[in-house]
């Protein structure tokens, strides 16, 4: 963010400007050994606080914390110039959990449009397997700001890399700002396709395909049952992501077709593969996103 400003001094006013001196920003991380992640909960009614319809008050709240695993890390999500904001002001900085992983299914979920894991890199890992780090936005953790001049920053993003840390921002607003699928679309579009994802076997070479592939865009031409959609698959330009041929798309698109046509509520009319600078502005912002890893719409919420 531009327009951060220099503050000289010491004491809680210059904590901020000194975060930044040392390298921290949003996307570095530390060791989080005896990390714990801390919520709110209400009592049980046994505890005699409360009663169901009643007016809550103070002392029904309690603080629930446990510890994050041993090799966990927490890696920064808060902006830059929110690090380096007067601690007077902002008197946190705000983290979430990260953790590496050789669980292919886990670093395809993250690397799926998901909005609740993020993959951060690649690195070679034991017995020939590959890891990656991963970022989990479902547990963030608030750490005082005058806490991180005992560290030293390091960064989650491979060195050079300049596109995963914009694609980290945005995907840390994405949770918040993305728009709710409306149940019909969930039911007709997303659960057949996620449930034929997970049904492919662990070597499937759709799995390489949609590595390959940063989001999946899609955007209803009609408004009810069967559904006619169009798609445009947009590439993931990461260095180490695989290189998605126009045959690969097409095998995607086939293959997105085929299962669409199965569920008999949708039918793909159209799809496309681009990258970030063939999509027009209108046509990005007006398409859905299809999350990849994981569907709820308000019948499952009911059933469970």
């Amino acid at each position: 963010m531009a327009g951060i400003k220099v503050a000289p001094g010491s004491g809680p006013e210059a904590v901020g400007f000194q975060l930044i001196q040392q390298g921290w920003c949003q996307g570095s991380l530390l060791e989080a050994a005896s990390a714990t992640r801390s919520w709110l909960a209400l009592r049980d009614h046994q505890d005699g606080q409360g009663s169901s319809g009643a007016s809550v008050s103070q002392d029904v709240w309690i603080l629930r914390q446990a510890l994050l695993e041993a090799e966990d890390i927490l890696i920064v999500a808060s902006q830059t110039c929110d690090i380096q904001r007067s601690a007077t002001q902002e008197p946190y900085i705000e983290v979430i959990r990260g953790f590496w992983t050789s669980d292919r299914a886990i670093m395809h979920q993250a690397g799926k449009n998901s909005s609740r894991l993020f993959l951060l890199q690649h690195r070679p890992g034991s017995n020939q397997k590959e890891e990656a780090l991963i970022a989990d936005a479902t547990s963030h953790i608030q750490i005082e700001k005058a806490a991180f001049l005992a560290f030293t920053p390091q960064s989650c993003f491979k060195q050079n890399d300049r596109i995963t840390p914009r694609k980290f921002s945005e995907w840390l607003a994405r949770r918040y700002n993305r728009p709710a699928l409306p149940d019909a679309i969930v039911n007709a579009i997303q659960k057949p396709i996620v449930k034929g994802i997970d049904k492919l076997s662990a070597s499937h070479r759709l799995h390489h395909i949609l590595d390959g592939i940063d989001e999946i865009l899609f955007i209803p031409i009609n408004e009810n049952v069967p559904f006619l959609v169009d798609m445009v698959f947009m590439r993931d330009e990461r260095s180490d992501a695989p290189q998605v041929s126009d045959e690969d798309a097409a095998r995607l698109g086939n293959w997105i077709a085929e299962v669409l046509l199965k569920g008999k509520e949708a039918e793909l009319t159209h799809w496309e593969i681009l990258g970030r600078k063939e999509i027009s502005v209108y046509d990005y912002s007006h398409a859905y996103e299809l999350p990849l890893d994981y569907y709820t719409s308000w019948e499952d919420s009911a059933e469970s």
